[in-house]
């Protein structure tokens, strides 16, 4: 949806209504610019659910494209829910060509995956979980398409026991990283900055930096003529339904606490109850809170969701991205 179409098309329409008063328009401007707000909740919601869905559930260090942070890193297979173990390992291979740069997925008769199962898609669960690899090289993978390029990347990885086995890395989508990394990492302090987002609306000049969604929560700033406001968005989970209710607090890791009791919680369905989310523009005061202490707790109206260290350092290096 257009925001400012929207918008265009509302006003064009409002100033064109006969016989209207001088304060008829105005009235027409404020239910515009809250019809704006709305809009932009919206859409913030609609990315963060298909975010939620799409992150790590084992919430670990991703590397994206910045590979070469995993050369001679000590890895090993993410453990995964009883649930879920059928569906794992399907990222492990026993063959990979370094002159075409290609895997080996294919096999007639003989197996393609280190203990792969009889139906020939994974790799057995049970004979990889826990085994501890070392990352000895990182090639590059031979795209499909031409957007794959720069995306798709081998780890030659050995195990004493097992011998050398290959990954196929995808830098592009988190949910299908099946490696947990054991080695300490020392990252840059800007390091999680390029994961950001920056669009220009070329009509109009606005730009707008969104972050990466962390355990609901994420960062829009938005610059326009000349002028900067930071917006947080939060999302949370609920069984119950409750509608028209207010009220946020995000609780930060040296006891501070960020409230604001009028915010306004929506609410949409979802498959297992409800889905509550807030969207507020945050003062200078709580971003320089949000700069130097993780988020531990957040809470919508009575649903409250507990922020693990790894997802609240993310958070709080993304608002000092943002808000540079």
């Amino acid at each position: 949806m257009n925001i400012n179409k929207l918008y265009s098309k509302l006003k064009v329409r409002c100033f064109k209504t006969p016989n209207a008063s001088y304060t008829e328009p105005l009235a027409h401007i404020k239910i515009i610019n809250n019809l704006k707000i709305i809009i932009m909740k919206k859409q913030v919601l609609f990315i963060a659910i298909i975010m939620v869905i799409a992150l790590n559930v084992n919430g670990q260090f991703f590397p994206g494209k910045k590979i070469d942070i995993l050369l001679n890193k000590i890895v090993m297979p993410k453990q995964y829910s009883a649930d879920n173990q059928q569906f794992h390992y399907q990222n492990f291979y026993l063959k990979f060509d370094t002159t075409t740069k290609e895997l080996k997925t294919f096999g007639y008769k003989k197996p393609v995956r280190p203990f792969q199962t009889k139906n020939g898609l994974y790799s057995d669960y049970s004979k990889l979980v826990g085994k501890k690899f070392i990352v000895k090289k990182i090639y590059p993978k031979k795209p499909t398409f031409s957007s794959d390029e720069g995306k798709k990347f081998v780890l030659e990885l050995f195990n004493k026991d097992i011998g050398t086995i290959y990954y196929d890395y995808d830098a592009e989508y988190e949910f299908n990283f099946e490696l947990q990394i054991i080695s300490k990492i020392d990252l840059p302090k800007d390091f999680y900055c390029d994961d950001i987002t920056v669009k220009k609306d070329k009509f109009n000049g606005e730009i707008s930096y969104t972050t990466p969604i962390r355990k609901g929560i994420n960062f829009i700033k938005i610059e326009k003529d000349g002028k900067t406001s930071i917006y947080m968005s939060i999302l949370q989970f609920g069984s119950t339904l409750s509608v028209g209710k207010k009220g946020l607090i995000l609780l930060l890791e040296n006891g501070a606490r960020i409230s604001r009791p009028n915010a306004e919680i929506d609410v949409d369905a979802a498959d297992n109850g409800y889905r509550y989310s807030a969207f507020i523009q945050l003062t200078s005061s709580e971003i320089n809170l949000l700069k130097k202490y993780r988020v531990t707790d957040d809470r919508l109206y009575i649903y409250d969701g507990t922020i693990n260290k790894e997802a609240g350092s993310l958070i709080k290096a993304y608002i000092n991205c943002i808000a540079k």
